[in-house]
């Protein structure tokens, strides 16, 4: 626990002097300098305290990847793109705290939230109310929470005790040697894990919005939707998953190092863009694949984290053969026959390879921690949880889609 306090610290020190440093510095001054020296020292006594956290391996997991990703954050933006203040299209001349406001919302967002760098992958929405919004997070963290400890204590324990050779070591990869029960789980165990993740960091993400908003840090606009709509996908694809469905957290620094690290070694500089960005994405999905095994690594997997990284490496390869395919077939042809073979293509890389990082994650003990601290599960059955996760998910769909109250679209 005296761990955590330590690291608590040196975030909220880093936060600081970043936040300081874009509102009072300029790129290179010797003050900048100094602050990003300063950071430099944090940085070593936060990687120093990740190798001991307590408790599980969820917990350490989770807060690892937070503190890599704002690292590499860092990097992007007082390295790379070398930020001013002036370049935040939320300041205002003249005020040091409006100046200070948008280099703390600068150094936290990840996304550039209010930035020239903003990444928009969601649809224009209508702005609620500050009552609207906090209600609705609320109904939907409760709704958020039901469904983890169904996935959790339901699901996944049912596949622990009643079929545990379906998680045995090696099971993820296809064989001459799997099983019919691990054949036949691979895609109900790949989707837990899918809809772990996706309501975990959306969990994590409403709560920190929902503060935010009741303390007047921010107004609702700033914390736009964290994931995607599947019915806001024009076709199934594996491009389309990544860059309109699932979480943009780490474009913006992956995008920025990957393309300084192409630009630095001369990586298909005199090439055409199409190649140029295939190398970038390439590059994009190595970094994450470094970042997500330097996570299990941290929170101590008692696994072969291999086949994480071989999850990574292979989605750009297989994005690669999607756009040849469009490319002969017509290029953006939208028809029937193509949302079926898109919808196949997905389902077949849900069944083949999303197990090779899922497996990992999903061997790991379920049991009650800091995130979850009770269990309806336990205490009412897996039976009645399900029905209200079902029906509260139908009347989500049914009511807003997910969007919160007031963030319907606009057109």
């Amino acid at each position: 626990m005296e761990c955590l306090w330590i690291l608590a610290t040196i975030l909220f020190f880093q936060y600081l002097v970043s936040s300081i440093s874009l509102a009072c510095t300029a790129r290179k001054s010797t003050s900048r300098k100094l602050c990003i020296l300063s950071l430099l020292i944090l940085a070593v006594f936060e990687i120093h305290c990740l190798s001991f956290l307590p408790g599980p391996e969820l917990q350490r997991a989770v807060i690892a990847f937070s503190c890599i990703v704002k690292l590499l954050h860092f990097i992007s933006i007082f390295l790379i793109l070398q930020v001013e203040i002036h370049q935040l299209v939320q300041t205002v001349s003249g005020s040091f705290l409006t100046s200070l406001r948008a280099g703390l919302n600068c150094v936290t967002s990840t996304r550039g939230i209010g930035t020239p760098w903003e990444v928009i992958s969601w649809p224009h929405c209508r702005e609620p109310t500050k009552g609207q919004y906090i209600a609705n997070a609320i109904i939907v963290l409760s709704w958020q929470y039901l469904a983890l400890d169904f996935l959790n204590f339901g699901a996944l324990k049912y596949f622990h005790h009643n079929w545990p050779d379906t998680l045995a070591a090696g099971a993820e990869f296809l064989n001459p040697k799997s099983t019919k029960e691990q054949l036949m789980a691979r895609i109900p165990l790949s989707c837990i894990l899918v809809a772990n993740l996706r309501l975990l960091f959306a969990m994590i993400y409403g709560v920190l919005a929902t503060v935010s908003v009741l303390l007047n840090f921010n107004s609702p606009k700033d914390w736009p939707p964290l994931f995607g709509s599947m019915r806001h996908l024009r076709t199934f694809s594996i491009r389309s998953f990544w860059g309109k469905y699932w979480h943009q957290l780490l474009r913006w620094p992956l995008v920025t190092i990957s393309t300084y690290i192409r630009q630095r070694l001369s990586l298909c500089n005199s090439v055409s863009r199409h190649v140029q960005s295939m190398t970038d994405l390439f590059l994009i999905f190595c970094l994450s694949g470094f970042l997500h095994l330097l996570s299990a690594v941290y929170a101590g997997v008692p696994d072969s984290l291999g086949a994480i990284f071989l999850f990574f490496i292979t989605v750009p390869l297989l994005i690669m053969l999607e756009d040849a395919y469009r490319v002969r077939v017509g290029g953006t042809t939208h028809s029937r026959r193509m949302d079926t073979l898109g919808f196949l293509w997905a389902l077949a890389w849900l069944y083949a390879c999303v197990p090779w990082f899922a497996y990992t994650a999903l061997r790991l003990p379920v049991n009650k921690n800091a995130m979850m601290p009770f269990s309806f599960v336990e205490s009412f059955g897996s039976q009645a949880v399900m029905t209200m996760v079902l029906s509260g998910g139908i009347i989500w769909a049914l009511w807003v889609d997910g969007r919160p109250v007031g963030e319907q679209e606009v057109g």
